[in-house]
């Protein structure tokens, strides 16, 4: 039973490597770089930030960046808590 469950993880996760990969080159292929262009012309007016990068993570992705840290600490705190619930079972 232990076996069959690493197989079907591995078919899922190939599967996903799968969809994601087709999507990325199909996003690549129809890329224009008209918001590369919004940045670069209008981060510092918008900003006031003279450096691209800070302007485009500190003001424009601000909150999906404190989303994105947010969703990695409950997974991490629920692989721990999984991990050291599993080893209490035993």
């Amino acid at each position: 039973m232990h076996r069959k469950k690493k197989i079907f993880i591995l078919i899922v996760l190939a599967l996903l490597l799968f969809i994601f990969s087709q999507n990325l080159l199909t996003n690549f292929q129809n890329y224009n770089s008209t918001s590369s262009n919004y940045y670069i012309e209008r981060s510092y007016d918008e900003t006031l930030s003279k450096n691209y990068v800070t302007a485009i993570y500190l003001d424009y992705r601000l909150f999906d960046s404190i989303f994105e840290a947010a969703t990695l600490f409950v997974v991490a705190a629920g692989i721990l808590f999984l991990g050291n619930s599993s080893r209490r079972s035993k």
